[in-house]
């Protein structure tokens, strides 16, 4: 899909998220309508760029990269809300900070 296969380029996402990546590397942020580049988790803090909504189930983008990234990979997809939120009630989320 565009990247190489060396494990320094693989990340551990499950199959639906991967699916929505796809080999996207910008998005646009909603607020800016900029071209950004997406959150790297391998250099970049998640914690500067993303928080939990107060129940939980979402992922708010609190900078431009953060909020591309949300909307490019739909990170607040309903099945993720939905997984999220069974998690809250069983007391596994959000995890806790960096």
């Amino acid at each position: 899909m565009g990247g190489t296969d060396d494990e320094e380029n693989l990340w551990l996402a499950c199959r639906l998220c991967n699916a929505f990546k796809g080999i996207q590397t910008h998005g646009q942020d909603p607020v800016t309508n900029r071209k950004i580049k997406l959150f790297n988790p391998r250099q970049q803090k998640w914690s500067r760029h993303f928080s939990w909504s107060e129940d939980g189930a979402y992922i708010v983008g609190i900078t431009a990269c953060g909020r591309a990234t949300v909307v490019a990979l739909q990170l607040n997809n309903a099945y993720a809300v939905t997984v999220r939120q069974a998690w809250v009630f069983a007391g596994w989320h959000p995890p806790q900070e960096e």
